[in-house]
């Protein structure tokens, strides 16, 4: 039993994110959450293009641009590095 807790301690300690340690100055931060909220900005601007673009197509093309969305997730599913990877070669990218 104490060589599971101590098994399981070293594999979240060995697990920390890359930057952990790293110290930010108060205007880094702000000058970050300030770019942060521009991209959600742009992000939800795109967002409404696509919907109205999405909304002045065919019925046909619809049908062609769901079935296009639903080929391409299929296609990433399989490059998607496996859980086994992605636990135990974390290297940040």
């Amino acid at each position: 039993m104490k060589f599971l807790v101590i098994l399981l301690m070293a594999l979240f300690l060995s697990a920390a994110g890359c930057k952990s340690g790293e110290r930010v100055s108060k205007e880094v931060r702000q000058a970050e959450k300030a770019e942060l909220q521009m991209q959600k900005e742009a992000d939800k601007e795109y967002q409404k293009q696509v919907r109205e673009h999405y909304k002045i197509q065919s019925k046909q093309s619809k049908q062609l641009m769901k079935e296009m969305k639903r080929q391409g997730r299929s296609t990433n599913r399989s490059k998607k590095r496996s859980f086994w990877d992605r636990l135990f070669n974390n290297d940040c990218k």
